[in-house]
C-alpha cells in the first residue's frame, strides 16, 4: 500500500507532469480531472473508477452528469494533503478512460 505521508511541491509537480489533463487545486490539496464521455453514459465509468478505488482501499470525490465525470483526489488520513495514493489511483483511472472514450 502507497504511503500516506504528504507529498512536497517538489514532488506533486513531477508526478503531475505524468498525468496529462490532470490539474492541482491552487492550495495543492487536491489532484482533480474532468473527463467527457462521447459514446456512453459517465455513469458506466464512475462505476469501474469505484471498483479501482475499492481494490486500493482509497476513495476520491465523482461528480457526474450524463456525459461528464469529474474527479477530485486528496488523502483524509494526511490531513486532506496529496499523497501517493492520489497520484496511483489517478494513475488507474488514466489506463482506463480510453476505454471508456473518456477524454
Amino acid at each position: 500500500m502507497p504511503n500516506a505521508e504528504p507529498l512536497s511541491h517538489k514532488e506533486i509537480e513531477d508526478r503531475l507532469a505524468e498525468l496529462p489533463g490532470w490539474q492541482v487545486s491552487q492550495d495543492e490539496v487536491s489532484l482533480e480531472r474532468t473527463y467527457r464521455l462521447a459514446h456512453m453514459p459517465a455513469a458506466v465509468f464512475a462505476v469501474h473508477i469505484a471498483r479501482i478505488q475499492d481494490e486500493l482501499d482509497h476513495h476520491s470525490d465523482l461528480t457526474l452528469s450524463y456525459n461528464t465525470l469529474t474527479i477530485s483526489l486528496t488523502t483524509h488520513t494526511a490531513g486532506g494533503r496529496l499523497t501517493a495514493k492520489d497520484f496511483d489511483l489517478a494513475h488507474r483511472i488514466a489506463e482506463i478512460a480510453p476505454g471508456h472514450g473518456a477524454e
